[in-house]
């Protein structure tokens, strides 16, 4: 009988545990991505903070894309967005790749990774090590590895 009792324990422990993720995983996005009617300002503003200021001073111009349109969340880590971004200048592009970003406190993004397309035609395995196994068929065609 305690054998009984024990895999039951084990069984509704885990069953508990399951339930219990997704509430952990709504709380997380609840709190940390901004508005529907903030999302998009917030994210140009800190994509832009990032590439024209800091990373390439000379750009003039920023483009994205969401290569998912929910978050990805994983336990109790920030949201993460994944992007496609190309940065120019007056003279053309200046740099291109793939971007994962984590939305904080519903405020901001914070740039985590940014895999230029050189990077990315150089070593194309290494997208694996940052983005979800499911976008780097897109990711790879956007860089034009073949």
């Amino acid at each position: 009988m305690k054998t009984h009792s024990f895999w039951l324990l084990v069984i509704v422990s885990v069953a508990t545990l399951v339930e219990a993720q997704p509430a952990i995983q709504r709380s997380q996005i609840e709190t940390n991505v901004p508005t529907a009617t903030a999302f998009d300002a917030l994210l140009r503003r800190d994509l832009q903070a990032y590439f024209l200021s800091s990373h390439e001073p000379e750009a003039t111009s920023l483009e994205f894309q969401l290569l998912r349109d929910r978050p990805t969340q994983a336990g109790v880590s920030y949201p993460k967005y994944y992007l496609w971004v190309r940065v120019s200048s007056v003279s053309g592009l200046l740099t291109e790749g793939a971007v994962r970003l984590a939305a904080v406190d519903g405020e901001r993004f914070e740039v985590t990774h940014f895999m230029p397309t050189s990077e990315i035609q150089a070593a194309p395995a290494s997208v694996n090590s940052v983005f979800p196994a499911a976008l780097v068929p897109a990711i790879l065609a956007l860089a034009r590895v073949k």
